[in-house]
């Protein structure tokens, strides 16, 4: 079995998953507060390292807006609505992603089982390094969550999180980027 190659900023894009108001407030509060944080601070990553950020929202009319700390740290990237349960489903979401050219895909979000999974699913079949941040994707329940992230990985999806993501976007000590972006690790 090859090893993927290392994750390059150059040809990475970070894909929150529909992390909104109503589908947070079904996860267990501890969970959601750390899933929040940790995207929050891959937000702040891929902004310092200049890698696109790619957001959706699963049907933002029934299931509310995304919540609002995300929301804050994105900033001036918008949402992209869909339907189906995969980004891969929404016609705007493709034409982004290929517009993008970039290979790796750093993917969070909500539900593990649900969304994240056919998004996986959809990336990998389109020949996408698909690496999944395991400490910024949740379910309701636990036991969805653990299958889920088996489900992905047994597809070829590499299981992360987001501090492996971070260094291996980083490479080394030593330099300014590292001495800023580190903070946000603590």
């Amino acid at each position: 079995m090859n090893p993927l190659p290392r994750m390059e900023r150059e040809e990475a894009i970070l894909i929150i998953v529909d992390v909104q108001e109503l589908l947070m407030k079904q996860m267990d509060q501890e969970v959601g507060e750390n899933i929040i944080r940790n995207i929050c601070t891959l937000i702040a990553f891929a902004k310092k390292m200049s890698i696109p950020i790619l957001i959706t929202e699963q049907y933002p009319k029934g299931l509310g807006k995304t919540v609002s700390k995300i929301k804050k740290e994105l900033g001036s990237v918008l949402p992209i609505e869909k339907i189906s349960f995969s980004c891969c489903g929404a016609e705007t979401f493709n034409g982004q992603l290929k517009q993008l050219a970039r290979k790796q895909v750093i993917l969070t979000g909500i539900e593990t089982h649900v969304c994240v999974l056919q998004t996986a699913n959809d990336l990998l079949q389109k020949g996408y390094e698909t690496h999944i941040v395991a400490d910024g994707i949740c379910s309701r329940r636990k036991m969805d969550w653990e299958i889920g992230l088996r489900w992905m990985e047994k597809r070829g999806a590499m299981i992360s999180t987001t501090e492996i993501i971070a260094f291996e976007l980083l490479k080394e000590a030593g330099t300014e980027e590292f001495r800023e972006l580190s903070k946000l690790l603590k």
